[in-house]
């Protein structure tokens, strides 16, 4: 045991508020071969100086490195670990103790694994639940249809992390870079899963993924940087256009969520374009299109209401 040392990449920046929680998170594994990498990527609130307390600890080690998002900060992290095992943690999640203990053994048993994720619990104000993502082996189709692995869960194998480059440092796929890791990594290595929650995602106003106009972009981008690969078979492209067309779905479904009426036409309407046989979709657009958002916010209310009445 803990033969294989593990790095641990805190991409940080203006954290102020929630680092220290995260890094008294990590330094209480149970895991002892491991290291904590932060790297200040441009901070200009406090942060350094709430990571001064911890710098004396032999495991911690701070670089700082002029703005250039959070992609940037993790590839000057991979840069600079020495462990054979990499991990991410926001400056805003936390780790449970065994989560190193747990994903290492897993390094250790099986060889032919590069990439070990994890479940992941989602603290939203306070009001947890417990995502159960269950994909392993080959998970390349698997994360083109759904991007199941969260960020502060996925580890990898520090020569594969090289082998791909690292982290895609264009701004245009901020908030999807990790997927688009994922990817690259999922055609050449196999991924394993550890069937607990070992990381807690924490969502609050300032989370970059809840802005879903600028999400949606980013996923189609990444399909699209992922379908242009050059030695794709015939089959992964059909799964990039099937990825594709999910990825309209789900956002269709999120605006529709928050009253967007005029983005999730849009989204039908794509949809519709990959599958025209789907005349459903066109119809939804085209009915989407011209339905005012105060009717449907009170259509909404009104259903509320008589579920309400109806417990």
């Amino acid at each position: 045991m803990n033969q294989l040392k593990a790095s641990v990449i805190v991409a940080m920046y203006n954290g102020e508020a929630t680092v220290e929680k995260t890094l008294i998170s990590l330094l209480a594994q149970s895991y002892e071969n491991f290291e904590i990498i932060i790297v200040d990527d441009g901070s200009t609130d406090s942060s350094k100086d709430v990571v001064d307390k911890y710098i004396d600890n032999p495991r911690v080690r701070y670089v700082f490195k002029e703005n250039g998002g959070v992609a940037a900060a993790r590839n000057v992290g991979i840069e600079h670990a020495v462990g054979d095992i990499v991990g991410f943690c926001d400056q805003d999640d936390l780790w449970k103790p065994n989560k190193l203990e747990m994903q290492m053994k897993m390094f250790e048993q099986h060889p032919d694994v590069g990439v070990v994720y994890s479940w992941i619990e989602v603290d939203r104000n306070g009001d947890f639940s417990i995502s159960k993502p269950c994909f392993e082996g080959d998970c390349f189709e698997a994360l083109l249809m759904q991007n199941f692995i969260s960020c502060c869960t996925g580890m990898a194998r520090r020569n594969l992390l090289l082998q791909i480059g690292g982290f895609d440092e264009s701004r245009e796929l901020h908030g999807v870079d990790d997927r688009h890791v994922w990817l690259r990594l999922a055609r050449i290595t196999r991924f394993g899963v550890v069937n607990e929650p070992l990381a807690t995602y924490v969502i609050h106003g300032a989370n970059y993924s809840l802005n879903e106009a600028k999400m949606l972009t980013a996923d189609l981008i990444c399909i699209s940087k992922i379908s242009s690969i050059s030695d794709l078979s015939a089959q992964e492209k059909a799964w990039c256009k099937e990825a594709e067309y999910r990825v309209f779905r789900h956002y269709a479904s999120n605006f529709f969520y928050i009253n967007e009426l005029n983005e999730c036409a849009s989204c039908y309407l794509n949809s519709w374009k990959l599958k025209k046989y789907r005349v459903d979709l066109l119809i939804a657009s085209l009915i989407l299109k011209v339905t005012p958002r105060s009717f449907l916010v009170s259509i909404k209310r009104t259903r509320k209401r008589i579920k309400g009445e109806m417990v």
